[in-house]
């Protein structure tokens, strides 16, 4: 028996080395195909036969993801590695109207805009987790069940079904700071109401203010304009100092591409200003409040035109991008990178022109508006603590650098670092951080308390 157990085990030695020795050496097709498949499958002559296995699966997901949920690859390979491949495509399927099985709080017509599945596209399963995704992070839903699929059983159709319901988004919410350096307090309230009345409307009002500064600012969106996928935004504030004051509006339009990306365009007037802008936003965060993983970025690109006492024309730009990463079981990191300026760089500019540097938003150890500069850019590596959605727990190193704005010149380093804490309760939550700046008495840095409150 034991020179059967050998000569079994050598047969399956030599199948398997023959079986590793198996290349690919013709590709011949059965019945119709198109270029891109073809063209995929071609190559794979001269690699590995088991290579066939993972690009029968990437073609199948491609024709998954454009309507074809039923299409199949059938690779048969010989003995002298002839790659026999028949396609079976079956029938294209598209989308019907998105319904939601749970109660959203907004209009049926105003939820299945927000999906973005439009009815009698191309079925696309990628897409859906997508919109899924996008709906989880928007802010106005919690999502009771992952989104199905369910066929119309009379016609070639697929019903996208959602299982996301109303949350509490809406909030009021107020900060109050202290830096025992400068012994200043400073004072935030804001106030934001999403999705009024169930469409979609999101207004925003934030007032700030501190010893001798005062600033109130607002936004309001009416969404799809006309029936069109555009949004039509408007925006301002009112800035004062103890040197200086302005009101500025500004006015535009913005649109959703695809899941993650959103557009905008503005045009924007100023006491002795005006200006254009673009933005550009990206989001793939899978939550709205203490997200664990994905990615945030925005981009701003601002002309400002020439005004009555100067005739130079300058622009200002700026960029912030973060990125979540879990590590392991509540652990996760943060990485953010930020960076402005402006161009020309020897433009003539009023203090209100520079960028505002300090708060939670850029230097956490510095009061909010703290300073002006030309140019600045900073990282942040945050180590995190969450324990589901309602606790998170945060030590955050800053380093990063300015423009020095007059009397001094040069660029200026910074190194901001701290920690925070934010709690939730059903619809209320707690936040507070302590941040210090390049290596000061641990007395003398800024602490922070918030309060917010979810309707």
């Amino acid at each position: 028996m034991r020179w059967m157990f050998f000569i079994i085990l050598f047969l399956l030695m030599l199948s398997t080395s023959n079986a590793a020795d198996c290349r690919i050496t013709e590709v011949r097709w059965d019945g119709e195909r198109e270029f891109y498949e073809e063209s995929q499958v071609q190559t794979l002559v001269g690699k590995p036969c088991e290579n066939w296995v993972p690009m029968r699966d990437r073609l199948l997901r491609y024709y998954e993801n454009h309507g074809f949920l039923a299409a199949k690859f059938i690779g048969e390979i010989n003995d002298a590695g002839v790659l026999s491949v028949k396609r079976e495509r079956g029938s294209a399927w598209v989308w019907a109207e998105p319904e939601n099985l749970d109660s959203s709080g907004s209009k049926p017509d105003v939820f299945r805009r927000q999906t973005g599945i439009v009815a009698g596209e191309l079925v696309s399963p990628q897409n859906l987790e997508r919109s899924d995704m996008k709906l989880a992070r928007l802010g106005y839903y919690n999502q009771v069940a992952p989104v199905q699929m369910y066929r119309d059983p009379t016609r070639n159709r697929i019903v996208p079904v959602y299982h996301m319901r109303a949350a509490a988004v809406s909030e009021a919410y107020a900060l109050l700071t202290y830096s025992s350096e400068t012994d200043v307090w400073e004072g935030n309230v804001n106030v934001a109401l999403y999705n009024i009345m169930g469409t979609a409307r999101d207004l925003l009002v934030q007032g700030y203010t501190s010893d001798d500064a005062r600033r109130l600012e607002g936004s309001y969106k009416e969404p799809w304009i006309f029936g069109t996928a555009w949004n039509v935004i408007a925006r301002g504030y009112f800035d004062e100092d103890s040197s200086t004051r302005e009101a500025y509006g500004e006015i535009g339009v913005s649109r959703d591409i695809g899941f993650d990306f959103t557009v905008g365009v503005f045009l924007g007037v100023g006491n002795n200003r005006k200006t254009s802008s673009l933005e550009l936003s990206y989001v793939s965060l899978d939550r709205f409040v203490l997200p664990r993983s994905g990615t945030r970025f925005k981009g701003t690109l601002m002309w400002n035109m020439s005004r009555p006492d100067s005739l130079d024309n300058y622009l200002k730009a700026s960029a912030k991008l973060s990125r979540y990463l879990p590590l392991f079981g509540n652990w996760i990191t943060r990485f953010i990178g930020a960076a402005g300026g402006i161009f020309a760089t020897d433009a003539t500019l009023d203090r209100l022109d520079y960028f505002a540097l300090g708060g939670m938003d850029s230097f956490r150890g510095m009061d909010v508006r703290f300073l002006r500069s030309r140019a600045y850019g900073y990282s942040e590596m945050a180590l995190l603590w969450q324990f589901g959605y309602d606790l998170s727990i945060e030590a955050f190193y800053q380093p990063g650098l300015y423009r020095a704005f007059g009397p001094y010149h040069g660029w200026k380093r910074e190194q901001d670092y701290g920690l925070a804490f934010t709690q939730y309760r059903g619809n209320w939550s707690v936040n507070l951080y302590y941040a210090l700046r390049n290596g000061e008495n641990y007395l003398d840095g800024i602490i922070g308390f918030g309060l917010k409150t979810l309707f």
